[in-house]
């Protein structure tokens, strides 16, 4: 397979992924399922039956065109008569759609296919039988034999269920689509994260349902619950929350000056179960972080005024812990001390804004200011670490 080929195929794949969650969110009844690569590439069914059976077929540049001879036509009709005859009973109130970015030209087999006041399902019939008995395309020979072998009764039958939708989007260009699917749920410059948020949810589902045994299915209920939670993750009062891997996170990942924050605790004598997780919210704050301001979501000056609550709130309990010790405190005494700020500060609940509760935001935050020693646990931190500061 060359390079172009496989770039197709991949495409296509894409495009049969995308255009699911397009067709699910466009279709009228919101209790049906749509299942990907059961019964067809896209099926949406109704209590495990299947109502319609939809076959998507994408072309670079809209390139492609549905012609009597085409193999994307063929091909599908020849998948559509394997189903029936193992599923005869598929012909009872199931559609057969076509779904293609190619193009139905006029007086074509597919063009008398569309839902359209030129639908002429016996001409489309004629036409088809036409082909099977007069092409030479031995590639199509299977194909053919297939269609001219299946009783004309069921073939019919099956052409009348069948509806051609042409010079539909390709698999960039529906991504306008998703967004006017959205647009309501959101405000106009958060369209684009939230689109970006949705598919990521919906590859996962496409991913597990092809690598799964049985069926998965997913409703648009589902998908519009989605919506409507990640849309209130982009708001005045909140802040989007992503999903980092931590699985394999090692103090050695840090360079020396993130390493900081580890000597603050050790000062203190935590445990290392503690230490990692500290290192946990430091890494998926200091990543979230990142990523809101990557991605245009603060305010001016709004993380600088948040470390600033932070450390307001810090300097208040450690001017209390300062007043419980003498200064000639014992060191295992200061090391007590200063475990019991560190857990005091890390029971807080301090927000970057109101609805965004995620704890590693303010912990994370805390080993980031402690990495700069605006913050620390140890009475004596500063004097001890500030040479760390200049290496």
């Amino acid at each position: 397979m060359s390079n172009h080929q496989a770039s197709e195929q991949m495409l296509g794949y894409l495009y049969q992924v995308r255009c699911a969650l397009k067709l699910l969110l466009e279709n009228d009844n919101s209790d049906f399922q749509i299942s990907i690569e059961k019964f067809d590439d896209v099926a949406f069914s109704q209590e495990g039956v299947p109502k319609q059976l939809i076959q998507l077929k994408h072309h670079v540049q809209h390139k492609g065109s549905l012609t009597d001879g085409s193999t994307d036509l063929w091909r599908t009709l020849k998948v559509w008569i394997d189903v029936i005859s193992k599923s005869p009973d598929i012909l009872n109130g199931t559609e057969f759609l076509i779904v293609t970015t190619a193009i139905a030209p006029d007086g074509t087999a597919a063009s008398y296919l569309k839902k359209n006041d030129n639908r002429d399902v016996d001409s489309a019939y004629e036409k088809l039988k036409n082909v099977c008995t007069k092409s030479e395309n031995t590639t199509h020979k299977k194909y053919y034999e297939s269609f001219l072998n299946t009783k004309e009764t069921i073939i019919r039958k099956l052409i009348e269920q069948i509806y051609v939708i042409d010079k539909e989007e390709d698999v960039i260009g529906i991504e306008g689509e998703l967004k006017k699917q959205i647009r309501y749920s959101c405000l106009p410059k958060y369209e684009n994260q939230i689109c970006e948020r949705l598919e990521g949810w919906w590859y996962k589902k496409a991913i597990e349902a092809l690598c799964s045994d049985t069926p998965v299915f997913v409703t648009q209920r589902q998908v519009r619950s989605v919506i409507v939670s990640v849309s209130q993750q982009y708001s005045d009062d909140n802040l989007p929350i992503d999903i980092f891997d931590i699985s394999n996170l090692q103090e050695d990942d840090l360079s020396i000056n993130e390493k900081i924050f580890f000597e603050q605790l050790k000062l203190i004598c935590v445990n290392n179960h503690r230490i990692q997780i500290a290192l946990r919210d430091y890494y998926c704050a200091f990543k979230q972080r990142a990523n809101w301001v990557r991605n245009d979501l603060l305010y001016v000056n709004e993380l600088e005024e948040y470390e600033q609550r932070l450390i307001d709130e810090w300097e208040h309990a450690f001017a209390s812990m300062e007043d419980d010790l003498d200064k000639c405190a014992e060191e295992n005494e200061k090391i007590m001390k200063g475990r019991s700020l560190f857990s005091n500060i890390e029971n807080k609940d301090i927000r970057i804004r109101p609805k965004c509760q995620d704890a590693f935001v303010m912990r994370g935050s805390y080993h980031m200011l402690a990495n700069q020693l605006k913050v620390g646990w140890h009475i004596d931190f500063y004097d001890r670490l500030k040479k760390l500061l200049d290496t």
